[in-house]
């Protein structure tokens, strides 16, 4: 019995020192970036003489290339309408676009279309949920390990080399959108109908491991976006920003995986879509029109922050530029927020305008208007992917996707 005890101690302690080795190389790690960063953050304000900080940092260039999308052809998706959202899969050069069952009354409810980006032609429809679909993000891990969320109370995880749900979670509540973790492999997010964020450990398979409850509003929460930690003298923290239809929030990753909140300064109410590009950690925020401004508006925030008396970071974003559209936004579209082609460290803004039936492109760094590339109905998303090194733009409507390349 008392080399039983001994022996499960034993193991309990040889556990316990992996989990603190693991975590210990961790913040090694982290100190590692961080003083990298320190030395690259003076040397930037060293040669900017005369300049203070802030204007140093939210200098983004324009773009400068001859460039522009050219369109190439039009997919049906679903001859019923109804198509929602889209996610690309570089690892399988497949673009998946959520829609209604075709055999409905076979096959009743939600699944994806596969369309391979390699011939432009579509494989096969995949059934996945019993309502609509509102979140599809790929692993960056795994290979072809599809993630998202529905309105009838799940989310799940579908492998598109098996074309099979290997996993589903029970929320209890309308999910209105989901994400990956990208500092932590095995950890997912789910944005609720009530302004809740379930956490997930894809290792227990039973329940969520955290909710993380809103700050202000109880209202849907329809976009999550993770932004991994980097050594980026604007903004070094991992989290995840969190959009409901009322405000949003970043929810900074501590050690140990616990978040801590911050509500950010943004006008309130009116919020149809948020965006995030990482490597510049900006982000997008559209609103619909209201009885201040009479037309669609898209703003580009920069996220910063500011330590507080405990050295503890105080996370927040200022506007850098605004991209208006037209009078009218009666549906909950996406946007999209991405490096320029032209790999000249510029960023692209492409807005969905209902008015027009059209997706409008914007240099990010001049806030000009490059192009107006016209549908036949109005964008509900927007997907930007690169293919045997050629750049690509994908449209969504209710019924069709529309593809540009960038020549």
């Amino acid at each position: 019995m008392l080399r039983k005890q001994a022996e499960l101690e034993s193991a309990q302690c040889r556990l316990q020192l992996q989990v603190l080795t693991d975590e210990c190389t961790k913040l090694h790690s982290r100190i590692q970036d961080l003083q990298k960063l320190v030395i690259q953050h003076r040397d930037q304000i060293a040669q900017q003489p005369g300049s203070s900080q802030a204007s140093f940092l939210n200098c983004l260039p324009s773009s400068q290339g001859q460039h522009k999308y050219h369109f190439q052809n039009t997919f049906t998706v679903s001859q019923t309408g109804n198509c929602r959202i889209m996610a690309y899969c570089d690892a399988m050069s497949c673009l998946v676009i959520s829609q209604p069952s075709p055999q409905a009354s076979f096959l009743p409810g939600f699944g994806v279309k596969m369309l391979s980006t390699a011939n432009m032609k579509s494989s096969q429809y995949i059934p996945m949920h019993g309502k609509q679909i509102r979140g599809l993000a790929f692993s960056s891990r795994s290979k072809g390990l599809l993630l998202s969320a529905s309105l009838d109370n799940t989310i799940k995880l579908t492998s598109l080399e098996t074309n099979t749900v290997v996993q589903t979670y029970n929320t209890r509540r309308p999910v209105w959108s989901c994400c990956w973790c990208h500092d932590e492999n095995n950890y997912i997010y789910a944005g609720l109908a009530n302004g809740s964020i379930l956490v997930y450990d894809l290792r227990n398979t039973s329940c969520h491991m955290q909710e993380l409850v809103p700050q202000k509003a109880r209202c849907p929460l329809v976009s999550l976006s993770y932004i991994p930690r980097a050594a980026s003298a604007v903004f070094p923290y991992g989290g995840v920003l969190a959009g409901t239809l009322e405000n949003a929030s970043f929810w900074e990753l501590k050690v140990g995986f616990s978040h801590w909140p911050h509500v950010l300064p943004l006008e309130p109410g009116g919020y149809v879509d948020f965006q995030m590009e990482s490597r510049t950690r900006h982000c997008l925020v559209t609103y619909r029109p209201d009885k201040n401004h009479n037309t669609l508006r898209s703003v580009l925030l920069e996220m910063s922050y500011k330590l507080d008396d405990a050295g503890e970071p105080i996370c927040s974003c200022h506007p850098v530029q605004t991209f208006f559209g037209g009078p009218t936004c009666k549906l909950l579209t996406k946007s999209a927020i991405f490096q320029s082609p032209e790999n000249d460290g510029s960023i692209l803004v492409c807005t969905g305008d209902e008015a027009s039936n059209s997706a409008l492109l914007w240099d990010a760094g001049s806030g000009s208007l490059l192009q107006d590339l016209q549908t036949d109905q109005p964008v509900l998303d927007i997907c930007p992917f690169e293919v045997n090194h050629n750049s690509y733009l994908a449209t969504l409507t209710e019924k069709t996707v529309h593809f540009y390349k960038w020549e």
